[in-house]
C-alpha cells in the first residue's frame, strides 16, 4: 500500500525575500501616512494663522500682516501681562480680536487721558503709538476697577484707534483662542511679538 503525504510548495528564495522587502515597505509607507497624520492634527489643534485686519495694534504689528498664534500657551500657565493675544470679544463673540494683555485677574486697573495704571504703578509703556501720546491718549477716564477671578483687561497699542477693554471691558478667560507668537507674513516681516515684560516688573499683585 503506497502512503501518500501532502506536498509542500516551494518558494524560491529570491521570491520570498522580494516579498518580505514589498510588505516592509508598506508597513513603512502606511506608518509614515499614520505619523504624518497625527504630527498634521496636532498643529492644526495647537497653531493658528491669523491675519491682522486693521490698525488697532500699531507700530509693532500692522495690518494685513499675519501672525502664528499659540492655542496650547496657555494649557499648563495662565496668561501674563503684556502677552499679546488673540480672543473673542464679548460684544462678538463670532470675531476674534487682537490685543495686548494689560491686567490680569486680581489686577485693580485705573485710566486717566494720559496714563495707565496696574496696582497703583503708572506704566511706561515702549509700545504704545507715539502718535497716540499726549493729553487724549485714552479717551477717557476709568476709576480704579478691580479685576474678577478669569478677567483680563486688554488694550491695542494704537491707543487712538482700538475697540478693547475701554470699550467692552474685561475679557474672560475663555475668550481667549491663544498667544500670537510671531510675525510670519510678509516674509520680510518674520520676527517674534515681544511682551515688553519688564514693564510690568514692579506692578506684582
Amino acid at each position: 500500500m503506497q502512503s501518500t503525504q501532502p506536498s509542500t510548495q516551494i518558494v524560491p528564495p529570491n521570491t520570498k525575500q522580494a516579498s518580505q522587502r514589498q510588505m516592509a515597505l508598506l508597513r513603512e509607507v502606511v506608518e509614515t501616512l499614520l505619523l504624518t497624520a497625527l504630527v498634521f492634527l496636532a498643529v492644526r489643534g495647537a497653531v493658528q494663522y491669523t491675519p491682522i485686519h486693521g490698525p488697532s495694534m500699531e507700530p509693532g504689528l500692522q495690518s494685513e500682516q499675519g501672525v502664528i498664534v499659540n492655542q496650547l500657551a496657555y494649557f499648563f500657565g495662565a496668561p501674563q501681562r503684556g502677552d499679546v493675544i488673540v480672543f473673542h470679544p464679548p460684544i462678538s463673540p463670532s470675531e476674534e480680536y487682537i490685543k495686548r494683555i494689560i491686567a490680569i485677574p486680581g489686577d485693580t486697573i485705573a485710566l486717566t487721558d494720559t496714563t495707565v495704571t496696574v496696582n497703583g504703578v503708572d506704566l511706561k509703556e515702549p509700545y504704545v503709538n507715539p502718535a497716540d501720546t499726549g493729553p487724549n491718549e485714552n479717551g477717557q477716564v476709568i476709576p480704579p476697577t478691580k479685576l474678577g477671578s478669569g478677567e483680563y483687561w486688554v488694550m491695542g497699542d494704537n491707543r487712538g484707534d482700538s475697540i478693547d477693554s475701554r470699550a467692552f471691558g474685561a475679557v474672560p478667560r475663555q475668550n481667549i483662542v491663544g498667544k500670537a507668537e510671531m510675525v510670519v507674513w510678509p516674509l520680510t516681516a518674520i520676527h517674534r511679538i515681544p511682551t515688553y515684560s519688564e514693564v510690568f516688573v514692579g506692578v506684582g499683585k
